[in-house]
């Protein structure tokens, strides 16, 4: 019995999610001709937009603060320790693998957080909408008891990768000492509180201005130090592609093969920019001014910046920084701070445990949105309320529990979320690719601004 479960649990956190990942990406792709590239234009046209029209004042969520709460839950430490932690278990090549299931991912989750959109439900005139809503809603009532299985599934994800997870990230860089772990804890606990117990909307507001912040400086100090190094920065780039295809040559045969190199890229991508798992989703839904056929353009800009962007500079401030790599023993921790300290020396530890604050403060809060929209799902109101108050006190548990539990649970139920969505969104697609094909709605929609 014991072996079976090890057995389900390696293959749930191993391939079989990732490959569907791949089967579905390259499927929308190619029917909806390859429209995250082809749409990239009018997707930073919209993002411009809603950022310009984010300073009037508004009584619901708009879609710009759902965007950046959607951002806030993606861009989290597994942007910095994560690719750290993917170059050191898979080599150079990992994050090329994470760049391309990156391009893939851009049409997923422009399909689920559409579908989340068309299928939403409205209580009170306020939203909700993800996948349960578009599981049920979309495939029929037969399906329910799929949505509820999922609306499980999402909830133990977002005490584990929404809050274990981050906490544990974050604590751990600042701190090996058990009480300062436990006495940050109750510091993330308590300031996590002060937002979530508002609800939506102070989490949706609280987003909006600090993500935007947040991205800009963590992109400048990176970019510091790619331009101390840049005389390093070709061969950075060539150890990237050749990595991915040959990553025993990069790293002098001590990581493996090409598809461990790739699983460990993929995975680390779906950590960070969540596509298929169908989070973010949640978040779109529940913009009063949401449009089906415009808002899943924010998705392709998340993606962008959460992985092409971000991910990219921390992965290139690594390999330019010149410092010594120990592949498949050094943590990811370790290699983000010796990276920056060879530019920023003693100063480098205060911005880093900043910016490891931060990001895993903002996913904690978007997160928290994810949690409240499921435990409503399924409990009512009443659950919605009773989880508020809990989720702060979980910080506590990531603050001291062991970094390999941490990412085990997460990865677990990540895989559970995209085993679920995934074939889901191959079903609900086809409406949404022929519209896509049509190639007439998206001008009309955003306009020439």
């Amino acid at each position: 019995m014991k072996a079976v479960f090890i057995n389900l649990q390696s293959l749930i956190s191993g391939y079989l999610p990732f490959a569907l990942l791949i089967i579905c990406g390259i499927y929308l792709t190619l029917n909806g001709r390859f429209f995250q590239f082809s749409k990239f234009k009018d997707s930073l046209k919209l993002s411009k937009k809603a950022f310009k029209g984010s300073k009037l004042k508004c009584e619901g969520i708009s879609s710009f603060q759902a965007a950046c709460t959607a951002l806030s839950g993606t861009v989290g430490t597994g942007n910095i320790v994560g690719v750290a932690g993917a170059i050191s278990l898979g080599g150079p090549g990992a994050v090329f693998w994470m760049i391309f299931s990156s391009f893939l991912g851009m049409a997923v989750k422009y399909i689920e957080i559409t579908l989340s959109v068309k299928h939403r439900i409205e209580n009170n005139k306020s939203f909700s909408g993800g996948p349960m809503y578009y599981i049920k809603n979309g495939l029929g009532n037969r399906f329910s008891l799929i949505a509820f299985l999922y609306c499980f599934a999402l909830m133990a994800a977002v005490f584990c990768m929404g809050n274990i997870t981050q906490t544990n990230s974050a604590i751990l860089f600042l701190t090996q000492k058990a009480r300062l772990k436990i006495f940050l804890g109750v510091i993330f606990s308590l300031l996590t509180a002060l937002v979530v117990l508002g609800g939506s909307k102070r989490i949706c507001k609280f987003t909006e201005r600090i993500v935007p912040i947040m991205s800009a400086v963590y992109i400048a100090l990176c970019f510091g130090v790619i331009i101390a190094k840049i005389e390093a920065l070709p061969s950075a780039v060539l150890s990237i592609i050749k990595g991915a295809f040959l990553p025993k040559s990069v790293t002098g045969g001590i990581v493996g093969s090409t598809l461990s190199c790739f699983i460990t890229g993929a995975a680390r991508g779906v950590f960070s920019n969540e596509a298929g798992l169908g989070t973010s989703a949640m978040a779109h839904a529940v913009a009063f001014d949401a449009n089906e056929e415009t808002q899943g353009f924010y998705g392709i800009i998340e993606v962008f910046v959460d992985t092409v962007l971000i991910c990219s500079f921390t992965a290139l401030t690594i390999l330019c920084s010149g410092v010594n790599i120990d592949y498949g023993n050094v943590s990811g921790t370790a290699l983000v701070k010796d990276a920056f300290s060879a530019i920023y020396g003693n100063v480098s530890d205060i911005l880093l445990s900043v910016m490891m604050f931060v990001f895993a403060f903002s996913s904690i809060i978007g997160w928290a949105l994810y949690g409240e929209i499921g435990s409503e799902f399924l409990f009512g109101k009443l659950g919605s309320k009773i989880f508020l108050f809990v989720y702060p006190l979980v910080c506590v548990l990531g603050a001291v529990c062991s970094e390999v539990f941490a990412w085990q649970f997460s990865e677990f139920f990540n895989g559970c979320l995209l085993c679920i969505n995934l074939p889901v969104l191959l079903l609900l697609s086809d409406d949404i690719l022929q519209r896509l094909r049509g190639n007439g709605f998206v001008r009309t929609k955003i306009g020439k601004n």
